[in-house]
């Protein structure tokens, strides 16, 4: 162009190097299971719950660093590892 760049304060221009919408992280494919036990005693209700997150415990990417250089395509979000949750109510 013989001139440099207009808007920029430094005379930088932002260039995609991979068109949007191409490029792909991995499939997240996640199970969690819960598991309910009511009990009844007299006009009392005991519900029990347990729930069992990321059952597999797998771990895919969430979120990727994008921008070029040495750091291009690393992982900044990875899928918490497998965690449980106990959980009571009462009715009465």
């Amino acid at each position: 162009m013989g001139r440099p760049l207009g808007a920029g304060v430094n005379g930088t221009a932002t260039v995609q190097l991979v068109a949007p919408g191409t490029l792909y992280g991995d499939r997240l494919n996640q199970v969690d299971l819960r598991v309910m036990k009511t009990v009844t005693a007299g006009k009392t209700r005991i519900k029990g719950s347990l729930d069992l997150y990321n059952l597999f415990n797998v771990s895919p990417v969430l979120a990727l660093n994008n921008q070029y250089g040495p750091a291009w395509q690393r992982p900044l979000v990875v899928l918490p590892g497998r965690f449980v949750k106990v959980g009571v109510q009462v009715d009465f």
